[in-house]
């Protein structure tokens, strides 16, 4: 789970800013938190509300930054930037990008910073706290610094015990985590696991691409992306047939369909509808925006749902009505639609929905 993340000098955000899901004993005790196995108190539900212009989009890019970095920057290849930018103006825009994140798996609760630029990772770090009933452990696993003046990294870590190849593999533009899950290093693997249970509607390589709410060659993207989905995955399909059909008049479910197309097989979609008792189908494209957009989002928050992950949407209130972003959310409060106590973080310029949070 996360328990907090942290930028500075990246994008809009000159200064340090975090986003906090840890609470207190003094926030209510309801189905919007949970403990977790360290005992911490975390909040399910977490949403970042401003005008335009005021870095909602920035602020959340962190998480689907840090999910590039840990599980799919090595995939890259040698030569290609980190994808990121500094904040633009002043000599801010010469400085590197500092972020960093607070996560659990199982008991233990990892600390994992990065400095980087486009070109390198300059500093790389992971720390690790155990917290149980008896006692309370911090330890460093590894950390790694560019050596400007020995044009080289320095790295320690004994103690993660990584095969003797690693090194050698070691790039300026991928993560240790990223490398070391190569080698099937076994920690390094289970950090990797934890990191790919994070869903967004953000694209992870090109970070910098506006989504649904602003590119229609982005929604397009988006759009084949969870025809895929859903194509290999029946129930969480079914599962969104359910909800759409909740909110979208006539509308009973639908089918995708593989067609040869070129080389390879595409993939068409077909809204099923109830008409005097027959069912008719329409091209997905006939139906609403909102119904569109629904069926976008579904496939990150069923998907985090599913495993115990955390959802990181950006304007998820793009063409929905208000009542079905509260009906979504509320998703994630109910133990029995959220059994694994996954989370959500969340962009929206609605006050409604921030009326109704604590």
């Amino acid at each position: 789970m996360i328990h907090s993340f942290s930028c500075k000098n990246f994008y809009s955000f000159s200064e340090q800013t975090k986003v906090n899901f840890t609470v207190n004993d003094k926030v209510p005790y309801n189905n919007g938190y949970f403990k977790d196995n360290s005992g911490t108190r975390l909040s399910k539900v977490e949403t970042i509300i401003g005008p335009n212009a005021s870095g909602k989009t920035n602020l959340i890019k962190v998480l689907p930054l840090l999910r590039w970095l840990i599980v799919d920057s090595f995939n890259s290849s040698p030569e290609s930037p980190i994808p990121v930018k500094t904040f633009a103006f002043g000599d801010r825009k010469k400085k590197p990008v500092e972020i960093s994140v607070v996560f659990e798996i199982g008991a233990d609760i990892y600390t994992y910073s990065f400095v980087l630029n486009t070109e390198r990772i300059l500093f790389e770090e992971l720390k690790r706290k155990n917290k149980t009933k008896d006692k309370t452990t911090n330890k460093k696993i590894f950390s790694r610094f560019w050596d400007e003046k020995n044009n080289q990294y320095k790295f320690s870590g004994i103690s993660f015990k990584l095969p003797k190849s690693f090194i050698g593999l070691l790039r300026n533009n991928a993560s240790v985590i990223s490398t070391a899950n190569r080698l099937n290093h076994k920690e390094s693997q289970d950090i990797s696991s934890f990191w790919q249970q994070v869903e967004t509607n953000i694209p992870e390589v090109n970070i910098s691409t506006p989504d649904i709410g602003g590119s229609s060659i982005a929604s397009m993207i988006q759009q084949h992306m969870a025809f895929n989905f859903y194509s290999h995955n029946e129930p969480l399909k079914k599962e969104a047939e359910k909800i759409l059909s909740r909110f979208d008049l006539g509308l009973d479910g639908f089918e995708i369909i593989k067609e040869p197309k070129g080389t390879g097989i595409g993939l068409r979609v077909v809204a099923t509808h109830i008409f005097e008792g027959k069912k008719e189908n329409l091209p997905i494209g006939y139906e609403s925006s909102g119904t569109i957009q629904l069926f976008v989002l579904l496939k990150p928050i069923l998907r985090a749902l599913d495993v115990g992950g955390i959802a990181v949407l950006d304007e998820v209130d793009v063409n929905l009505h208000p009542d079905m972003v509260l009906a979504l959310l509320n998703l994630f409060y109910q133990p029995e639609t959220n059994p694994k106590n996954a989370q959500i973080l969340f962009s929206t310029h609605s006050h409604l929905i921030l009326s109704k949070l604590d």
